[in-house]
């Protein structure tokens, strides 16, 4: 007896890709990645379609625009000319493309929307209460309205704690790669050192890092050595447990 495949729910996506970009930038100092959340989509999602709104005047979103895509044809540069600029102008087209298409895709079950402005919670509850759909919304955490959740069907912020410390984790990884092809192992290695460096290169509090660094000890992932400086005096060092990097996929070879 062949088993039918469930059916999954089809959805489209809408992303703000301003908030995205520029909330992960100022309050953990990394990037979004567009094509592992359409992955984390399509596990309970058929997504039909992402459409990716934004300035790409800006040279940060620029420079995300192969990656973009990569995932998707659908990316509207939302850029106004005005010297008046405002931001509500990316609000303004992405609302109007969303209200279109929640008038003309009645077979579509779920709309998602990323962003955590206020401004969306008119068209969430439009969609809800009169085409009869439900609406998640994705948004930074701790930088989405209130408002706006509460009029959802559901929804999540992004990063988690947990995808929070893996990202550092793998900052921490990759300037320990560096100091290996670079031989600069000793007092660049120090914990401080380490600390200093990736929070002034990525724009991360220190105290982050910190914290990352600690855990990563408790796991196994780093170690403490000492070793000798250039004047012969011992130093306490970290050095990287590369095996438990590379199964965990935190360094790659």
């Amino acid at each position: 007896m062949a088993f039918r495949t469930k059916k999954l729910p089809s959805c489209i996506a809408f992303v703000d890709f301003e908030h995205w970009y520029i909330g992960l930038e100022r309050q953990y100092g990394v990037k979004p990645d567009l094509h592992a959340w359409k992955e984390e989509l399509s596990q309970k999602y058929d997504v039909t379609e992402i459409a990716v709104f934004g300035d790409f005047s800006n040279a940060g979103l620029r420079g995300e625009l192969d990656k973009l895509r990569n995932v998707t044809p659908m990316i509207f540069d939302t850029k106004n000319s005005s010297e008046h600029y405002k931001k509500d102008f990316t609000d303004f087209i992405m609302l109007d493309y969303i209200y279109q298409k929640a008038m003309t895709q009645k077979n579509i079950d779920t709309f998602i929307i990323f962003t955590g402005d206020g401004h969306f919670s008119s068209v969430v509850r439009f969609i809800i209460n009169q085409c009869h759909k439900k609406v998640g919304i994705y948004g930074v955490t701790g930088a989405v309205s209130a408002q706006l959740k509460l009029s959802a069907s559901w929804h999540h912020e992004l990063p988690s704690d947990s995808e929070v410390y893996k990202t550092y984790y793998k900052l921490i990884a990759k300037n320990f790669d560096y100091l290996t092809v670079h031989r600069e192992f000793g007092i660049n290695a120090t914990p401080e050192k380490i600390v200093e460096r990736i929070s002034q290169k990525h724009n991360i509090e220190k105290v982050e890092i910190a914290k990352a660094l600690c855990q990563m000890l408790d796991d196994g992932y780093i170690y403490k050595a000492v070793v000798k400086d250039e004047k012969n005096q011992k130093i306490s060092i970290l050095k990287p447990n590369w095996d438990l990097l590379a199964r965990d996929k935190l360094w790659k070879h």
